[in-house]
């Protein structure tokens, strides 16, 4: 099976018509307002106009209120949620929904406990843990974290880019990678080569 690959934090079109002729699986925008990627729903909906159905659409919540993700995926159908936040697996589920809960990861993460809490996850994303940001980082984390630990089919997201992304790939349950600030030239401004040549050398590596 094709590794997964989401390609986040996307804010303008000019990343978008690039992304949407490339191999991908999943395009995220980030709807969390403290966010250095951040994108309102408007733009999000006038950005996606014509983008093909191929690609998954993912809108990125951060401790948003319900009434307010209800709307986004009213608005949006398609589009799955992505929780980055301190959410539940009963709050997640509660949108009737496919979602992706992504976590923050740290040696002291209980991963036996997020195996259960979040088994009814489409995926996980495990991401470097930071105190003051979710997600965008741009900073690896110890893949041994991970190891033969993860029942749930995940992402690795953290600094992701042409020459480490093979270790990642080659953990068990891992389906794929998430990429977001390693292929920027500044936060929300994608660096076009870098997206290219990642892209590229993952889908040669399922040779």
């Amino acid at each position: 099976m094709s590794n997964f690959i989401k390609v986040c934090g996307i804010t303008n079109s000019n990343d978008l018509r690039l992304v949407s002729t490339l191999d991908v699986d999943a395009i995220g925008f980030n709807l969390y307002q403290k966010s250095k990627r951040f994108v309102d729903l408007p733009h999000v909906r006038k950005l996606i106009e014509k983008l093909p159905e191929k690609y998954q659409i993912v809108l990125i919540f951060v401790n948003h209120k319900k009434e307010f993700i209800s709307d986004c995926l009213k608005q949006i159908p398609n589009a799955i949620p992505q929780f980055h936040g301190d959410e539940s697996n009963e709050f997640c589920k509660s949108f009737e929904k496919e979602y992706i809960k992504a976590i923050r990861i740290n040696p002291d993460t209980d991963l036996e406990k997020i195996n259960q809490d979040y088994k009814d996850a489409k995926m996980l994303i495990f991401d470097s843990f930071d105190e003051k940001e979710y997600g965008g980082t741009g900073r690896t984390f110890d893949l041994n974290l991970l190891k033969d630990k993860v029942s749930v089919p995940y992402l690795v997201a953290g600094g992701i880019n042409e020459s480490n992304f093979q270790s990642s790939l080659n953990l068990e349950n891992c389906i794929g990678i998430d990429v977001c600030s390693s292929v920027e030239e500044e936060p929300g401004i994608k660096d076009h080569s870098k997206v290219i040549n990642l892209v590229e050398k993952v889908r040669s590596f399922n040779v």
